[in-house]
């Protein structure tokens, strides 16, 4: 499953995500990783939950970043869900790019039973339309 919080700066999708990854844990039966481009809110996880800043490795783009996470998964078959904070933040590129990363996580996720959930600055309403259906 692949889920998308599509929201302008500021909206709280960050705050968001981290609740979700904490409320995961009651249910989780794997690892949870947390993945984002910064330390700034490594404080308000829970310590179970994998931290991943993502700037300690030089990942620059979306081909990079799905290599990563495929080697994370790789590292641990028991990852049971994903959580990616400002997706554009962690990997750039263009909609082309993006829509081929969704493309290749949602071969991840199907394969690996992995559950991502996913942050992007911007409008949800003007989101391209391959992602629409992952909009939460």
């Amino acid at each position: 499953m692949i889920k998308f919080i599509i929201g302008p700066k500021g909206t709280g999708k960050t705050r968001k995500v981290i609740e979700l990854a904490n409320q995961a844990l009651e249910d989780s039966k794997g690892e949870i990783v947390f993945v984002n481009g910064s330390n700034r809110r490594m404080i308000d996880l829970n310590h179970r939950i994998r931290y991943v800043n993502t700037k300690e490795f030089g990942i620059e783009k979306m081909n990079e970043f799905y290599g990563f996470l495929s080697g994370m998964i790789a590292r641990n078959y028991d990852t049971d869900q994903i959580y990616i904070d400002n997706l554009l933040e962690v990997g750039r590129g263009d909609s082309d790019e993006l829509k081929q990363f969704l493309f290749d996580i949602k071969k991840l996720s199907d394969k690996f039973n992995i559950r991502f959930i996913i942050t992007l600055n911007g409008n949800p309403d003007s989101a391209p339309a391959f992602l629409q259906e992952y909009i939460a």
